[in-house]
C-alpha cells in the first residue's frame, strides 16, 4: 500500500442502498499469519535487545507486537457487556516511558520522521496480520500521548497524519461487512479519537478527512442485523451476546469519534461536512440503515447543541440543505426515523438560532439566552414531528438567499421518483410552505429553474408538479428574476418535451404573468434577429415556447394585443431557420430533423396565432394556396409571406393593418438580410391597403427606388413589386412614372424574378404612358421576347401585346421600328414548346400587322409544325419579312435564335433562314452569306435529328438562292423598271408572290385590297435594326 496516496471510496452510494451479501466469518486471531519479526525482536526474557538503527517508533511497534503475541488469548465468545474502551486503551501501556525518553533524546524532527517511515514500511510488509493491525493502532494511540505535538513542525505532523489516514482507510476497507467478529473498527475509531485530541486529524486535510470518515460510516452502517446473521447461521446463539455488545460498542465509538472531530474543529462547516456524509444513509431504502444514520446525526446534533460552542464568526454554508434533509425524514413512515429526525431538526434549530442571535446581539447575553429558550420551547420536537411543513415556516424567515435556494433544491429531490420512502407528501408540504412564507429572495433564480426542469420528468404526482411549476411562476413574477428565469427555461426548451410544454402552458395560464413572459420572448426573438445572422438554439426554443403559450385559450387577450409583433417575429424566425443547421450541430440526419422541427414549429406557431386571434379565413386561404408549404421552402419563402400578407389585407380590419404598418416600417432598415427581406415582403403587400396611402410619398418612393438599385436580386424584385403596387393607386401614378427609368434600369442584366416584377409594374402604368415612354418600354421588351424562362417570355409578349393595343393612331409611326424588330422573335416563337407562349405570339403578331397596316396571314394561327409543313413558313415569310426593306437584319436576328436551348426554336430559325434567303434577291444576302453558312454549319451536329435535317436544307437553300423562284419573279427582282417610282414597291413584291404561288389571278383582288393603303415607307424613314 502506498501510504502517501489516499484512495477514493467509490462504493459509498451503492452501500447506502443495502448491506453486502453475507460471507465467511472473520478468522480468529489464532489463524492469522504471524508477523515475520527478527529473531532478536521475538526473544523473551530480560536479555532482549532491540536494534537502535530501527528508530524509536519502530522499536515501540515491535515491542507492542511482541507483547501482543506473547499475551494473546483466544476470542471469548461469551462477552455479554459492551467492551470497555478505557480499559482497552491501557492494556498495552506498560512501556510508554521508554518512547517518551527516546522522543526527548531526538536531536531533530527529521530523525523522528525517518523512524516513522521505517515503521510504516515495516507495517506494510506485515499489514495482513491481525496482531500487526491491532499493534499498529495501539502504536498510534501511544504516539498521540507520547509526542509533544505542539512543538513538532508542520511537515512532521502532516506526514504522520497522511500516512495514518491511508493505513486506516485500507485497513477498514478490508474488514468484512457481512459479519462483526473483530474489534479492528472499534480500535481504529478509538485511535482517531486519541489523535483528534492532539489535532492530528485536522492536519490530514479536508479531502483525507472526508474519505476517512466516509469509510468509517460505510463500514459501520452497512453491518447486518443480528437477527439476519442468526437466521443465516453466520453466528451461533452462544456468541450472539458478544456480537451484540461489540456492535453497540462500535456504534457508540463511532458517535464519540464524530463528536471528537467537532471538538477538534468547532466550526459550522465541520458539522455540515459530517452530516452531509451521512445524508445518503439517511435516505437509504433500507429501514435499518436510515435508523442508524438518523440516530447518529441526532447524537451529534444533541452534542453540539448542548456541549459545544461553535465559532460564531464562521457561518453555515449548507444549512438549507441540512434542514431539508432532516425535514423530509420527519415524514418517514418508520416512527423511529421520523421522531429522531424531528429531534434532530429541533437541535439544528437551536444551533442555527444561537449562531444568528449571537451575531445580532453580542452585548445582552442573558437576554439572548432567555429569548433562545422561549423560541426553542415553541418549536419542540413534538411540534416538528406532528407538522413537518412548519419547518419551512420557521426557516423561511431565517434563511438567507443561498440557504433558501439549497432548501428548495433539496426538497424538490424529495418529490422525485428516486425518493421512494413515502416522503413525497412531506416534501411537497415543505415546498408549499416555503413558497407561501412570503418573498422569493434567492441567490440564483436560474439554479432553481434549472432544478425544476431537470426534475420534472421524475415527478409523476400532479400536485407535486403543480407546486414545482408554481415555484417557476413565483420567480418569474419578480421583476429582477424574470429575464434569468426565461433565459434558463429557453436553455432547456429545444426540442421541447411534454414537461417543458406543460410548464410554458402553466405560465401562459397565469393572468399576471402571460403578458410579461410573451413580451420578453418576443423581445428576445427580435433582438436575436437584429444582431445575429442565423437561427440559434435560443431562437428555436423561444419559438417553441411561444407556440405553447399561444395554444392556451386563456392567453387570447394577450395574443390579440401582441398580434403584430408576434406575427412578424415568427415569420422572420421561419426565414432564419430555412436551409441551415443550428450552430454547434454536425451535419447529420438527426440534425436535419432538428432543423425541420424548428421550421415546422415556427409555422405551426403562426397557424396557432392566426387561429387564436380568429383569423380563420386567412388560414383557409393559406391552405388552399399551399401557403404553408411556400413558407417552409427556402426558395419560395417570400412568396409565402406575400400570400399571407395579401390574405390578411383582404380580411383584416383597418386598425390591425395600421398596427402592422407601424410595426413593419421601423424594421425595414434593421437586422440582417433575412430579417429585412421578410419585413420588406410584408411591407410591399401592405402598400395595397388604404392606410398605406397616408404614408409620406417621398419616403416610400425613395425607399423603393433604392431597393431597385440594390445588388441583391431579391431586393430589386421587392422594390419593383412595390412600385407596381403603388402604380395602381391613382394619386401616385405620376410619382411612379417619374421612376420609370429605375424600373427599366438594367433589365438586360436583371434576374428573371426582377424582370417579371418590372413587367408587372410597367403593365400597371401602361395606360398612363405616351409617346417616347411607350417606345422606350417596347425597346426594353424586344430582347425579353426570346427569354429562356417561359414565364418571362410569356409576360413580355403579353405586355408587348397590350402596349400595341395602347398605341394611339397618331403615335403608330413612332413604334414602327420597334414593331419590325419584334417580328422575327414573335414569328419563331409561334413554334415555342410552351403552347401558352405560342398563343400569345399569335395575338402579338396580329397587333404588329395591324399597327404596320398589313394583313395578318391566316397561317399565323396554324398549329402545324414548320419542319413538316414548310409551305406554312413560306406563306408567313411572303406576308411579313419580305415586306421589310432590310432582309439582312432579319437574317441576323434568326442567327441569334440558332443558339436557343429549345429544339423547336433552333429548327424554326433554320427553316426561316432558308425560306427568307430563297425568296429574297441574292444581292440582298450576299454580304451575310458566309456568316449564315458558318452559323448553320455549327448545328450540323445538333443532338436532335429534326434540327440537323432542317439545317441541311437551309444550307442548300442559302448556297443556291433562286433555284425555286419562277423566271418572272427573278426578272422582277433583278431588273426592276428604270422609271419605276418608289410608290410601286408594293406592287413589285405582290407580283413576286404571285409568281411563286401560281395564283396571281385568284389572289389579285385580295392583294389589291390589302396593299391598297398608303405605303408605310412613304410615312417613315426605315432604319432596320436588331433587338
Amino acid at each position: 500500500m502506498d501510504v502517501h496516496s489516499l484512495p477514493r471510496d467509490e462504493d459509498d452510494d451503492a452501500a447506502a442502498e443495502g448491506t453486502s451479501t453475507l460471507g465467511s466469518e472473520e478468522h480468529s486471531s489464532g489463524s492469522q499469519r504471524e508477523p515475520q519479526l527478527a529473531r532478536e525482536d521475538t526473544q523473551d526474557g530480560p536479555g532482549k535487545v532491540v536494534p537502535k538503527q530501527s528508530g524509536p517508533i519502530l522499536r515501540c511497534l515491535k515491542r507492542i507486537c511482541q507483547k501482543a503475541k506473547k499475551d494473546k488469548m483466544p476470542y471469548l465468545r461469551t462477552v455479554t457487556t459492551v467492551p470497555d474502551i478505557s480499559r482497552m486503551e491501557t492494556i498495552w501501556e506498560a512501556d510508554e516511558g521508554g518512547l517518551e525518553q527516546h522522543g526527548c533524546a531526538m536531536e531533530g524532527a527529521m530523525l523522528m520522521l525517518e523512524s516513522w517511515r521505517n515503521t510504516v514500511d515495516y507495517f506494510n510488509s506485515n499489514k495482513e496480520d491481525f496482531i500487526m493491525k491491532k499493534s499498529f493502532l495501539r502504536l498510534l494511540s501511544v504516539l498521540s500521548k507520547s509526542i509533544d505535538w505542539h512543538n513538532m513542525p508542520d511537515f512532521f505532523i502532516h506526514n504522520i497524519a497522511s500516512d495514518t489516514a491511508g493505513a486506516i482507510v485500507e485497513m477498514i476497507k478490508k474488514e468484512p461487512r457481512d459479519s462483526l467478529s473483530s474489534t479492528i473498527r472499534l480500535q481504529a475509531m478509538a485511535t482517531i479519537i486519541d489523535l483528534s485530541k492532539k489535532h492530528v486529524v485536522k492536519a490530514m486535510g479536508s479531502h483525507q478527512r472526508r474519505v476517512l470518515l466516509r469509510t468509517f460510516l460505510k463500514s459501520v452502517f452497512s453491518l447486518p442485523l443480528l437477527t439476519t446473521l442468526q437466521a443465516q447461521g453466520v453466528i451461533r446463539d452462544t456468541s450472539a451476546q458478544y456480537t451484540k455488545a461489540l456492535f453497540i460498542g462500535t456504534l457508540q465509538t463511532l458517535n464519540e469519534m464524530l463528536q471528537s472531530l467537532i471538538v477538534e474543529n468547532p466550526v459550522p462547516s465541520e458539522l455540515e461536512r459530517i452530516l452531509q456524509l451521512m445524508e445518503s444513509w439517511m435516505q437509504s431504502r433500507e429501514e435499518c440503515l436510515r435508523v442508524r444514520a438518523v440516530w447518529s446525526s441526532l447524537m451529534l446534533l444533541n452534542f453540539v447543541a448542548t456541549e459545544v460552542k461553535l465559532d460564531e464568526a464562521s457561518p453555515f454554508t449548507r444549512l438549507g440543505h441540512l434542514v431539508a434533509v432532516l425535514g423530509i425524514r420527519c415524514g418517514d413512515p418508520v416512527k423511529a426515523v421520523s421522531s429522531k429526525a424531528a429531534e434532530g431538526v429541533h437541535h439544528l434549530v437551536s444551533i442555527a438560532w444561537h449562531q444568528k442571535t449571537a451575531q445580532l446581539d453580542r452585548k445582552n447575553v442573558e437576554c439572548t439566552e432567555q429569548r433562545n429558550k422561549e423560541f426553542l420551547a415553541a418549536w419542540s420536537p413534538t411540534v416538528v414531528h406532528n407538522s413537518p411543513s412548519r419547518i419551512a415556516e420557521l426557516f423561511g424567515i431565517y434563511f438567507n438567499p443561498r440557504e433558501r435556494t439549497d432548501f428548495i433544491l433539496t426538497v424538490m429531490d424529495g418529490l422525485t421518483d428516486h425518493c421512494n420512502n413515502n416522503c413525497q407528501p412531506t416534501a411537497e408540504g415543505l415546498l408549499s410552505a416555503m413558497l407561501n412564507s412570503g418573498g422569493m429572495k434567492v441567490e440564483k433564480a436560474a439554479d432553481l429553474v434549472a432544478g425544476v426542469c431537470s426534475r420534472l420528468d421524475s415527478v409523476q404526482q400532479p400536485s407535486s408538479r403543480t407546486v414545482m411549476m408554481k415555484l417557476v411562476a413565483l420567480l418569474a413574477g419578480e421583476a429582477e428574476h424574470l429575464d434569468p428565469v426565461i433565459s434558463c427555461l429557453l436553455d432547456h426548451s429545444f426540442p421541447t418535451d411534454r414537461n417543458l410544454a406543460e410548464l410554458w402552458q402553466f405560465l401562459s395560464a397565469d393572468p399576471a404573468l402571460r403578458e410579461q413572459v410573451m413580451e420578453n420572448l418576443v423581445v428576445k426573438l427580435q433582438s436575436h434577429h437584429s444582431s445575429e445572422h442565423q437561427a440559434s438554439h435560443m431562437s428555436a426554443a423561444a419559438t417553441c415556447a411561444l407556440y405553447e403559450m399561444i395554444s392556451v385559450s386563456k392567453s387570447k387577450d394577450v395574443t390579440n394585443r401582441l398580434y403584430p409583433q408576434l406575427l412578424m417575429a415568427l415569420l422572420v424566425e421561419i426565414h432564419f431557420s430555412l436551409g441551415q443547421s443550428l450552430p454547434g450541430d454536425k451535419v447529420s440526419g438527426r440534425e436535419s430533423s432538428r432543423q425541420s422541427i424548428h421550421t415546422s414549429t415556427a409555422v405551426e406557431a403562426v397557424k396557432m396565432l392566426l387561429l387564436n386571434v380568429g383569423c380563420r379565413f386567412k388560414l383557409t386561404v393559406m391552405e388552399k394556396e399551399h401557403g404553408w408549404i411556400l413558407l417552409q421552402s427556402p426558395r419560395d419563402h417570400l412568396h409565402g409571406v406575400s400570400l399571407l400578407a395579401r390574405a390578411m389585407l383582404h380580411y383584416a380590419c383597418p386598425e390591425t393593418t395600421r398596427m402592422l404598418l407601424d410595426l413593419v416600417i421601423p424594421l425595414l432598415d434593421r437586422g440582417d438580410k433575412k430579417h429585412r427581406l421578410t419585413t420588406m415582403a410584408f411591407f410591399v403587400e401592405l402598400l395595397r391597403c388604404k392606410e398605406a396611402e397616408k404614408l409620406p410619398h417621398p419616403d416610400t418612393l425613395d425607399r423603393l427606388e433604392e431597393w431597385t438599385k440594390h445588388p441583391s436580386p431579391v431586393f430589386r424584385s421587392l422594390g419593383l413589386r412595390g412600385l407596381g403596387i403603388l402604380a395602381t393607386q391613382p394619386g401616385k401614378v405620376e410619382q411612379v412614372k417619374a421612376l420609370l427609368p429605375a424600373i427599366l434600369w438594367g433589365s438586360d442584366e436583371m434576374d428573371d424574378g426582377s424582370i417579371l416584377e418590372a413587367i408587372s409594374a410597367v403593365q400597371n402604368l401602361l395606360q398612363s404612358l405616351v409617346g417616347s415612354e411607350l417606345t422606350s418600354v417596347a425597346r426594353k421588351l424586344i430582347p425579353l421576347l426570346s427569354a429562356v424562362r417561359p414565364q418571362v417570355r410569356s409576360a413580355a409578349i403579353m405586355l408587348f401585346t397590350e402596349l400595341l393595343n395602347t398605341v394611339k393612331r397618331r403615335q403608330k409611326h413612332l413604334m414602327q421600328e420597334e414593331v419590325t424588330c419584334s417580328l422575327v422573335p414573335l414569328l419563331l416563337h409561334l413554334q415555342d414548346e410552351d403552347p401558352d407562349v405560342g398563343k400569345r405570339c399569335q395575338k402579338a403578331l396580329a397587333g404588329c400587322f395591324r399597327l404596320l397596316g398589313w394583313a395578318c396571314p391566316k397561317q399565323i394561327n396554324s398549329k402545324k409544325a414548320w419542319h413538316k409543313y414548310p409551305q406554312v413558313v413560306d406563306k408567313i415569310c411572303q406576308h411579313s419579312v419580305l415586306k421589310l426593306r432590310s432582309v439582312s437584319d432579319t437574317l441576323l436576328q434568326c442567327l441569334d435564335h440558332l443558339q436557343s436551348p429549345q429544339v423547336p426554336i433552333r429548327r424554326a430559325a433554320a427553316i426561316f433562314i432558308g425560306c427568307t434567303v430563297q425568296n429574297s434577291e441574292p444581292a440582298m444576302v450576299r454580304q451575310e452569306k458566309e456568316l449564315i453558312l458558318q452559323s448553320l454549319s455549327g448545328l450540323q451536329q445538333d443532338p436532335d435529328s429534326s434540327v440537323r435535317v432542317s439545317v441541311s436544307r437551309a444550307i442548300q437553300q442559302v448556297r443556291d438562292p433562286g433555284r425555286n423562284q419562277s423566271p418572272r419573279a427573278i426578272q422582277q427582282v433583278r431588273n426592276p423598271g428604270r422609271n419605276q417610282s418608289p410608290q410601286t414597291l408594293g406592287a413589285r413584291f405582290r407580283n413576286l408572290f404571285h409568281c411563286l404561288t401560281g395564283q396571281e389571278e385568284r389572289e389579285n383582288a385580295p392583294d389589291r385590297d390589302l396593299m391598297g393603303g398608303p405605303d408605310p415607307s412613304q410615312s417613315h424613314r426605315w432604319v432596320s435594326g436588331g433587338p
